[in-house]
């Protein structure tokens, strides 16, 4: 399915500041079908263009809930999550209850692609078949970025473990990256973010800084700029966690037991 074209007549008349027309025609489309999922994003994306952005968070927040609540089939709970905080920061409020169900949305998604990639790979591989490896991009943060992160935008937390000591953190890290290897994957590179300078291009971009998509979108800028680091490091330089040892001194020391049961 695709959106009413008359959605489109309705954005049109709201961008030219015909609001009471386009105020009508969307109600209209809203009323002949309410959980029209199309219908929703398209109205609630025109709110948000339009700066009308107390229209933009109920309508986005009614297709969100149609979407999650349908496994977002048409896969729109990105953009309408994207528009949606965007307004409500314009709004001067916090991030809601809904976001942090589609926080917990994206998380488990995220858990059942892993799971489907998984199972594909071992199906591969015990029929000898040969499995190209996939590159990877690992996001990290200091010992002290990572406090004053948390400190600094309560909501960075957020899809994380909030109690999971910072050594823990780094063997769990430790040992994602030595299976990536496993498993033919390559290259690996690990993008440290530096906090203020990341405060600094979300403040540039209008982007949330607490919200892990700017982390996500400040890691590929990062990366076209030539930034990030190959792993493993070799065993005499700087270890990749930052923590000014030697790597065969610091995770490079890990075994693969002892990053397992950290990460347990």
């Amino acid at each position: 399915m695709v959106p009413d074209r008359r959605s489109e007549i309705a954005r049109v008349l709201l961008l030219a500041g015909r609001s009471a027309e386009a105020d009508v025609l969307w109600r209209r489309l809203r009323d002949a079908d309410p959980d029209g999922i199309w219908t929703l994003n398209a109205g609630g994306l025109a709110y948000s263009q339009a700066g009308r952005d107390e229209e933009a968070v109920e309508w986005l927040a009614a297709g969100l809930r149609v979407a999650i609540g349908r496994d977002d089939p048409e896969h729109v709970v990105d953009q309408m999550s994207d528009a949606r905080r965007v307004s409500l920061r314009r709004l001067g409020r916090e991030l809601d209850e809904l976001e942090r169900d589609v926080e917990a949305f994206r998380a488990r998604a995220a858990a059942r692609a892993h799971e489907r990639l998984s199972e594909l790979r071992m199906t591969t591989k015990r029929a000898g078949i040969p499995v190209r490896g996939r590159p990877a991009t690992i996001v990290w943060l200091t010992e002290a970025d990572l406090t004053a992160a948390r400190a600094r935008w309560p909501t960075w937390v957020d899809g994380l473990n909030p109690d999971e000591p910072y050594g823990e953190r780094r063997a769990r890290m430790e040992r994602r990256l030595r299976e990536h290897r496993a498993d033919g994957d390559g290259p690996l590179v690990i993008v440290t973010i530096d906090l203020d300078g990341y405060a600094a291009w979300c403040e540039e971009q209008g982007y949330e800084p607490a919200d892990r998509r700017s982390r996500g979108s400040h890691v590929e800028h990062a990366r076209e700029q030539g930034s990030g680091r190959s792993w493993p490091p070799g065993r005499n330089e700087a270890c990749w966690c930052g923590s000014e040892r030697k790597y065969k001194r610091c995770c490079g020391a890990l075994s693969m037991h002892a990053a397992a049961r950290s990460a347990a």
